[in-house]
């Protein structure tokens, strides 16, 4: 029976624990939490069902409780500091994307994981386990439209799920370093394994347009249930309070905040390793949520699309699903599109969480799990948008000169 530990009580890892107390609670069990707000864990210690120790002290807590493995779900700036600790220590360890958001965060991981090469440590990319990346990656092993020499890849989150990203922590730099990292790096990490490459130059633009300064009302402060414009302003937000009980933060952080430093829209020209040219572009006020990916190969291009939700309703828990998936291939000399059957998933993320459960929670993990590294290659993607972003400039990437700082 391995022990877990779970870092950093974020929502992120409600599904995790569900998954742990369910389907895998034969081989594992949850011994400790462990946050710096002990009224986020209180919340987070309800809304589990758990009943196990709680620290606010990393080393008393591997002290005390002796763990075989510890999910990591902080604030994104802290990821690495608690991945370089756990490796130092010896015990094995699952970061939740982005494995880090800056350069010297990469090297330390870097550097720890060289003096630690035994110890098992991956990157919980899930969207590379959707059912529509794997019939992708499924189709491009087997050549179906030969050598692949361009991509395109187009994200929009819907004005709920986008604006849920401004209401939090995630909407200042220091904390995140923006969506290229919080949210992009799984799509990175999913075109970094469609194309068996990373990418060597990006090329990117940027901007806030509609949430921070941009309020087309006169409202803005703080927090929305301490903010006197609550009653009026119609973005203002509620929240769970049983789920935050803290005195230390609240998802509620006014959308409207001229401390906003993060970008909603962006788009990055990214040349691969292998020689494939791609697009990508976020935007994260759209009215649906979903993305498309349009792949281009010498003798044919494949079209997949996915809507998953609108938000009509206004609720970000209570959203319009609107599933639709679809892969075609068009074939140079045919005009009739070839349909592509989806094996469809169960559970959140279109059935990628149970998949990606079962490799993490595997009692021995296969190859295709997305290693330190492949975290760190798409942290690189992403890093290099944010700088491209405000240098106006060219980005190269060079992983292997990095790995040797």
């Amino acid at each position: 029976m391995k022990k877990v530990a779970i870092v950093g009580c974020g929502l992120r890892m409600l599904a995790f624990t569900a998954a742990l107390a369910g389907k895998y609670s034969g081989t594992h069990k949850i011994v400790a939490l462990m946050d710096i707000d002990p009224g986020k864990m209180r919340g987070f210690s309800r809304a589990a069902g758990l009943d196990v120790p709680m620290f606010t002290d990393f080393d008393r807590m591997c002290d005390g409780c002796r763990p075989d493995l510890l999910l990591i779900g902080t604030v994104d700036v802290f990821h690495a500091e608690y991945v370089v600790r756990s490796l130092d220590r010896k015990i094995a360890c699952i970061s939740e994307k982005p494995l880090c958001v800056n350069l010297e965060q990469c090297r330390r991981i870097l550097a720890a994981h060289r003096r630690n090469p035994e110890v098992f440590a991956a990157t919980s990319h899930n969207s590379r386990y959707r059912p529509v990346a794997r019939t992708l990656k499924n189709l491009l092993d087997a050549g179906a439209v030969g050598k692949v020499l361009s991509l395109d890849y187009r994200e929009t989150l819907d004005k709920v799920h986008g604006k849920s990203y401004f209401r939090r922590w995630n909407a200042r730099r220091k904390f995140s370093n923006g969506l290229e990292l919080h949210k992009s790096s799984h799509h990175f990490d999913k075109m970094n394994y469609l194309l068996n490459s990373h990418a060597a130059e990006v090329t990117a633009s940027g901007a806030l347009l509609a949430y921070g300064a941009n309020a087309p009302h006169r409202f803005s402060g703080e927090n929305c249930h301490t903010c006197p414009h609550r009653t009026e302003c119609p973005d203002a937000a509620e929240y769970d309070r049983n789920l935050f009980d803290s005195e230390l933060y609240t998802p509620d952080m006014c959308i409207w905040s001229p401390e906003i430093d993060i970008e909603d829209t962006f788009t990055a020209g990214i040349r691969f390793a292998n020689g494939v040219f791609a697009s990508y572009s976020l935007q994260a006020f759209a009215d649906y949520e979903g993305e498309v990916i349009h792949i281009q190969g010498e003798t044919g291009r494949i079209e997949a699309r996915q809507l998953h939700f609108s938000s009509n309703t206004g609720d970000l828990h209570n959203m319009k699903a609107i599933p639709e998936e679809s892969v075609r291939i068009y074939r140079f000399g045919s005009a009739v599109p070839e349909g592509i059957p989806i094996q469809h998933g169960i559970g959140s993320h279109g059935g990628a969480d149970a998949s990606l459960f079962s490799e993490l929670f595997a009692l021995v993990p296969p190859p295709t799990l997305p290693s330190l590294t492949d975290g760190i290659q798409a942290v690189l993607t992403g890093i290099a948008v944010v700088e491209s972003i405000k240098q106006g400039r060219c980005i190269r990437i060079d992983f292997e000169e990095l790995n040797k700082s």
